[in-house]
């Protein structure tokens, strides 16, 4: 039994440092994605507009996924740090920095793909201005960049407490 527990908990530290770099490239492949959107939009003619909206469905899926599976990633990896330091005021602190970090990063590049998404509908609909949508779509990508790197790096630094205290 011990040893099918700790087989576990080496299979689990070896699954963070992929997670984590599966986390971070779906965040990149969401830029891409709302760049490729971008082009197809400008592009679209009445005949390719299905196209935009279907590019733009799958951008907002992984993207939504993305950010919330990172905060998920620092929920667990918190926990996990705290009980495995005997709940160090150090990690607690830490932990709670990287959240701190994160989390609103997180949610702004959420919040931006998803109002970007929903005025799609309203240009679709002739209610918003095209404007309003393009800028949104600026916006997305600049808060999809700004959440990826504040994400790589506090991933880095989580990495390093995996490392010291994870270990067995």
């Amino acid at each position: 039994m011990s040893s099918e527990i700790s087989e576990a908990t080496r299979n689990s530290e070896l699954q963070c440092p992929r997670l984590a770099q599966a986390l971070l490239i779906s965040t990149l492949v969401t830029v891409a994605g709302l760049i490729v959107t971008i082009v197809m939009g400008f592009r679209a003619t009445a005949v390719h507009t299905a196209d935009h909206i279907i590019v733009a469905l799958v951008t907002v899926v992984v993207g939504l996924f993305s950010q919330s599976m990172t905060m998920f990633f620092f929920i667990g990896t918190g926990k996990e740090l705290k009980d495995k330091s005997d709940q160090d005021a150090g990690v607690v602190q830490q932990t709670k920095a990287f959240k701190a970090r994160v989390f609103p990063a997180a949610m702004w590049a959420m919040t931006a793909i998803m109002i970007t998404f929903i005025t799609g509908g309203g240009v679709g609909s002739g209610k918003t201005p095209l404007w309003v949508h393009d800028t949104l779509a600026a916006i997305s990508i600049v808060m999809f960049a700004r959440a990826y790197w504040i994400q790589i790096r506090a991933m880095n630094e989580n990495a390093t407490l995996m490392e010291r205290y994870l270990k067995e």
